[in-house]
């Protein structure tokens, strides 16, 4: 048989080995699938009447719609010293890092070896020819160059992995940015009303206190009954419990955004306490049930970190085909050591291909197969549970938002109310027309009634920070599809 015709039966049968490889997949299974987005244009109907549309918000830096330096501040803090925030960003480098090791194997790799070595064969060797000889071995290969051959795409698509990989870090940094500053700005609005009904429940105190001097001065003149004092006592001690468990709610929301800002406890005393200003018009995007996925970094990731496992299974089948490598050197070898340079007979040189085919692996082809499609199933079933529970916490918030509006909105009439009654009292008691007693009774009614607004208003602003949370914080993927 000649070179020719040896060369063909051989290229004939490698290509009969790799299209048969098919076979060895095993059957198929079918795939996970992800899901669409689901319907919210009734779930949003009511929400636009109060939220009107604006195409532009959130915007990334949301937090400074509030117009508050300190919050400003503390975010900007957190995100340069939390070290959660810290970590995410390195597992981002590492993934990039990982995208440049991948793309190295489209190159050819260069290196070089010197090796040297003293043998001696044994006399009763099967090596006849060399039985008991002594000599020494130099090997110089100043060039060895190894290349894969990417035949059946393996390399290519092992690099998309990676790439999506990469993206994926890149969409769970922006979701661990967008965490950190929703719990920053929660932490801050929980402080502010704490620091708000703080300073209402010492008016309430004071005013309770003076309630149970007035009437203990009743007492003691024999004016009045114990009945009013006993009272009056027991709602002190209500107020003055109540003051005390706001003072350490003060403090606990400190140390938590001290914590939240990669700081000691000591550093949180220094909170500046700064009323916000609320967004006069908090929109929803005109386009949100059609781009949800472009506003959700988790959602994105998850999406990314899917694709990223489809790929997986590509380089999971490429394995099943030959493997192609072309592997060159040359160099100086000799038994000798003085004449390794100085006589051209010691030149060495080689270059081919190496070709491996898989034929007999015990199953673990099939085996990391079938685990890379299981990997990229769960790894859909993951988006598809975060799509939907993007959703939900879409649907939540805005219920949660009406509901705060709503209750906010009557918390203000009331107060009102109560204000003017307060007035009233004050208007009466100058007039001779009522007790001091009562005039501190009303005034005492209306701070608690403004110590619930202040509650209410630290609530209306987390639910405003949770909507912008559903809505992704102005984030936007930058992958085209």
């Amino acid at each position: 048989m000649s070179r020719y015709h040896a060369s063909r039966a051989w290229l004939s049968g490698a290509l009969l080995i790799a299209l048969s490889g098919c076979a060895w997949f095993g059957e198929d299974t079918k795939r996970a699938e992800m899901i669409s987005m689901p319907s919210m244009e009734q779930t949003l109907s009511a929400s636009h009447e109060s939220l009107p549309p604006h195409g532009t918000w959130p915007e990334r830096d949301w937090w400074k719609a509030f117009g508050n330096a300190e919050l400003n501040r503390l975010i900007e803090t957190a995100v340069a010293d939390n070290p959660g925030f810290k970590a995410a960003e390195a597992r981002l480098r590492q993934s990039q890092a990982m995208v440049d090791a991948q793309a190295a194997e489209f190159y050819p790799t260069v290196d070089a070896n010197v090796s040297f070595s003293a043998q001696r064969f044994s006399a009763n060797s099967v090596q006849a020819k060399l039985a008991g000889e002594h000599f020494r071995q130099l090997l110089i290969n100043p060039f060895i160059l190894r290349y894969h051959i990417d035949f059946w795409g393996q390399d290519k698509a092992a690099l998309e992995a990676a790439v999506g990989e990469a993206l994926a870090a890149r969409a769970e940094l922006a979701d661990a940015r967008l965490l950190l500053s929703v719990a920053v700005a929660r932490g801050y609005f929980d402080l502010l009303a704490a620091s708000e009904k703080l300073r209402l429940i010492q008016e309430i105190v004071a005013y309770r206190d003076n309630l149970v001097k007035l009437e203990q001065a009743r007492v003691d003149t024999g004016l009045a009954a114990t009945t009013p004092l006993l009272y009056a006592q027991t709602l002190l001690g209500t107020a003055r419990e109540i003051e005390a468990a706001v003072r350490a709610e003060v403090e606990l929301q400190k140390n938590l955004l001290a914590t939240l800002a990669g700081k000691g406890p000591d550093w949180g005393r220094g909170i500046a306490v700064e009323n916000a200003v609320f967004p006069k018009r908090l929109a929803l995007p005109s386009d949100l049930p059609l781009h949800l996925l472009a506003h959700r970094p988790d959602v994105t990731a998850a999406r990314l970190y899917a694709e990223a496992a489809a790929q997986d299974i590509k380089v999971a089948k490429t394995a099943f085909y030959p493997d192609v490598n072309l592997i060159a050197f040359t160099g100086l070898h000799s038994a000798s050591m003085t004449d390794i340079i100085l006589q051209g007979s010691s030149l060495a040189y080689a270059v081919g291909p190496s070709i491996d085919f898989p034929i007999f692996e015990g199953g673990r082809l099939r085996a990391n197969l079938s685990y890379r499609e299981a990997v990229y199933d769960a790894a859909v079933e993951r988006y598809n549970g975060s799509l939907l529970h993007a959703v939900q916490e879409v649907a939540d918030s805005l219920a949660r938002w009406r509901d705060i509006d709503t209750r906010l909105a009557e918390q203000r009439q009331t107060v009102d109310a109560i204000a003017e009654t307060s007035r009233l009292a004050q208007t009466m008691n100058r007039t001779g027309l009522s007790d001091r007693s009562e005039l501190l009774e009303a005034t005492a009614v209306e701070y608690e009634q403004r110590f619930r607004l202040a509650a209410l208003e630290g609530e209306h602003f987390k639910a405003a920070v949770q909507v912008i949370k559903a809505l992704g914080g102005g984030y936007a993927d930058t992958k085209k599809h």
